[in-house]
């Protein structure tokens, strides 16, 4: 019974719109609406393509000057404000000669409201492209803040044909002897998939922020944000399921039956994924941090729940499994700070002097703008070699993205030093004795 009546109260939800759109006072006055605002679109078009390209295009933005800046920023400002003001105008307009010809304008007032709201709406979304990068705002804006103000405006007119809440109500099926509604559905697929993105909106904003306008490092902002990213989410997803009717009975339930699959098939993502939500906790890898990943220094780039992605010097992302961090040793360079030491082998010969020698290339190694000055470099004999002194030049940096860039640039130094003082650098010899078969 519960079933046909909701099904009776969806047809007529949708009879009730229908009539509402065979009214002629309602057809005239949603064809003015779709003229109005498409003669809008396309005069806002026009004047836009007007402005000189300096004004229009990103990329010919002129930062030696702070004025032509903000006549810039103004200028594309104006582009997301031109249509909603000219649709304003046009609707303004529309309902006057509607209003002269004793028509009802009482639909078109409404719409006149929506093109308001859609006018803050572009305000707003113009002030988040002047602030943050262009290419997050856009992500966002297209994922989600189109989408929700798209929602609004459609609910807002549906709103004005029939109540919402009694559409919300219509039972569709029934779980576990819980009745679903086309709320709690609507709530459990666009409610969620809006949260979530929302949640990612908000993370980036606040880490963009605290990153610009604080002290604080990037990696353990994005460590700590990325934790209630995920706390966030868990609690829409049990906000979803207590509208769709799961219970404490119903959990168990489901939880006994996915038990053995947990146990046999997703082992290794439960084991990935706590991995994930320890490493995310004891901040011990974080977004930033170089380490050795297969034989190659690599830096974090992400640190998500199931693995974490690293970029390597090549522009090579590799995603790793947070479960390898566990159960294989690794090597870190940013664990406690940056400071790294890089050595660089030296072979001199025998005929050298090594007093020379040791200072001219400490006095290198002083010189370089990268070397740090503590601790201070150090010239060590390593060994005697065959053919060679063997030398070693010890050398600290601040970060160890450059440790080869350094030493690249010193041993271009000391090679033209050596050139310079007559010092030779030896490589091996062997002398060798040809003895006939008649000796």
């Amino acid at each position: 019974m519960s079933s046909e009546l909701s099904v009776n109260n969806l047809f007529i939800f949708f009879k009730t719109v229908l009539i509402f759109l065979s009214r002629p006072s309602v057809q005239i006055q949603l064809l003015a609406f779709v003229v109005a605002m498409s003669l809008a679109w396309l005069l806002s078009k026009w004047l836009w393509s007007l402005l000189p390209k300096r004004f229009r295009d990103e990329s010919e933005l002129d930062l030696s000057n702070e004025k032509r800046i903000w006549a810039q920023y103004a200028t594309r400002l104006s582009r997301y404000l031109l249509l909603p003001i000219l649709g304003l105008m046009a609707l303004i307009l529309a309902r006057t000669l509607i209003l002269d010809q004793g028509g009802f304008t009482g639909f078109l007032l409404k719409m006149t409201s929506l093109v308001w709201a859609f006018l803050f709406y572009r305000l707003f979304i113009g002030c988040l492209y002047a602030v943050f990068p262009p290419a997050s705002v856009r992500r966002y804006h297209y994922r989600l803040l189109a989408p929700v103000f798209a929602l609004f405006f459609l609910s807002q007119i549906l709103n004005e044909i029939t109540p919402l809440n009694q559409l919300a109500t219509i039972v569709l099926i029934k779980l576990f002897e819980d009745p679903i509604t086309l709320g709690a559905v609507l709530i459990a697929t666009v409610g969620l998939y809006l949260w979530i993105d929302a949640v990612l909106s908000i993370q980036d904003a606040i880490f963009h922020l605290l990153v610009k306008w604080t002290k604080l490092e990037a990696g353990v902002v994005q460590a700590s944000l990325t934790l209630i990213q995920y706390g966030l989410i868990g609690v829409g997803l049990v906000f979803v399921l207590s509208n769709l009717g799961f219970d404490s009975t119903t959990f168990a339930a489901i939880t006994g039956g996915l038990s053995i699959g947990i146990g046999f098939g997703l082992r290794e993502i439960i084991s990935n994924f706590i991995s994930g939500i320890v490493l995310l906790y004891e901040r011990s890898l974080k977004p930033g941090d170089y380490l050795n990943v297969e034989g190659e220094m690599c830096q974090i780039a992400k640190v998500n729940i199931r693995a974490t992605t690293v970029r390597t010097f090549d522009n090579v992302e590799k995603v790793v499994p947070n479960q390898t961090f566990f159960t294989s040793s690794f090597t870190t360079y940013t664990g406690s700070d940056q400071i790294v030491r890089r050595t660089i082998p030296i072979g001199i010969s025998y005929s050298s002097q090594l007093e020379t020698v040791f200072e001219l290339i400490l006095n290198i190694a002083r010189e370089h703008p990268k070397v740090l000055e503590d601790p201070q470099p150090i010239v060590r004999l390593n060994e005697f070699g065959d053919s060679s002194i063997n030398l070693e030049l010890l050398i600290w940096l601040d970060t160890p993205a450059i440790g080869k860039v350094v030493a690249c640039e010193l041993n271009w130094k000391i090679w033209q030093a050596f050139a310079e003082h007559n010092i030779e650098i030896p490589f091996p010899q062997r002398d060798v004795h040809i003895r006939s078969r008649n000796n």
